[in-house]
């Protein structure tokens, strides 16, 4: 056999080569064509670290974003403790309840969404997302607070209720107390036997009483959606002396000729000192307004900005 021929198939093969010329013959639809075989592929960066995470996860070296957060003093009557963040849903037929003992008491009805925000020494904040709750608070005012998709509540010492549609259309009654809620500067404050509604993008209406004639509340539902001077014309028209408060947030959000017209009306319905003038209230002076709303005799402006500093 030509070693030649064997090793680097030079020359020609003799007689004693054909034995690897057949066998060349058998294995050469098998032979290298050229192309290289892939390498298995590399997984994504991403990959590995998911994989990584997973295993930092299972020695608990990454919390979850719940996994540390505290626990509040708010819990449910199973006396399981709410941590902030935690969501308390109510199903289409039951209802649930939440307590602190440092705040008050939260009754929810069915259908409702309320989480815990957050949970402080001085604030508990939650958010209601649809759906209604009952609450009864002990703590100092200004410490319980409800976010909404058009407003938030600021409790102020009080009951009320408040309902939320899944539109963010809301509707806040108070029972004992005060509640203030806002939305992007526009406030309303309202007292017990009170109540408001809130809308989305347009935030918390005018306040009425319960029992104001329903021609009132019709004319208020009209003007907060529109500002229009007839629906505001409506309104003055149908007010009673109790309805005062309602004249003195119109008084607020109205300007010029408008203003001029809700001023008048509410100097007939109550005493104004003598330091609120026509033309300070027109002009819009806080001191101004401040005093109108004292002549109200529902508590001092000077008690609830105190509070509202907080918020």
């Amino acid at each position: 056999m030509s070693e030649e021929y064997l090793w680097n198939r030079e020359g020609e093969p003799d007689e004693e080569d054909a034995e690897v010329v057949r066998l060349e013959n058998l294995l050469k639809p098998l032979q290298y064509q050229g192309v290289a075989v892939p390498l298995r592929k590399r997984p994504p960066v991403w990959r590995w670290l998911a994989i990584a995470a997973v295993l930092l996860l299972s020695l608990g070296l990454i919390p979850l974003p719940w996994h540390r957060a505290p626990l509040s003093d708010w819990q449910l009557a199973n006396g399981r403790r709410l941590r902030d963040g935690q969501l308390v849903e109510t199903g289409s037929s039951k209802s649930s309840a939440i307590e602190s003992q440092s705040t008050g008491h939260v009754d929810i009805d069915p259908g409702s969404r309320l989480r815990l925000i957050a949970s402080t020494e001085n604030a508990q904040r939650f958010d209601l997302e649809h759906g209604t709750i009952h609450a009864l608070i002990w703590a100092p005012p200004g410490r319980f607070m409800v976010d909404t998709p058009s407003a938030k509540t600021i409790d102020l010492g009080c009951r009320y209720t408040l309902h939320m549609e899944r539109d963010g259309t809301g509707l806040l009654s108070v029972e004992t107390g005060w509640v203030a809620f806002e939305w992007q500067k526009r406030e309303s404050f309202i007292p017990a036997g009170a109540a408001c509604v809130t809308r989305p993008k347009l935030g918390p209406g005018t306040p009425w009483f319960s029992d104001a004639p329903e021609a009132l509340k019709n004319a208020l539902d009209a003007f907060d959606r529109t500002s229009d001077h007839p629906s505001l014309a409506a309104a003055l028209e149908s007010v009673r002396e109790r309805d005062a408060l309602t004249v003195w947030h119109l008084m607020v959000r109205t300007q010029g000729p408008d203003r001029a017209q809700v001023f008048d009306r509410f100097a007939r319905l109550v005493n104004l000192p003598a330091n609120v003038s026509r033309e300070a209230v027109l002009r819009g002076d806080a001191e101004a307004l401040d005093g109108a709303w004292n002549a109200l005799e529902l508590g001092s402006t000077g008690w609830w900005r105190e509070w509202k500093r907080k918020w």
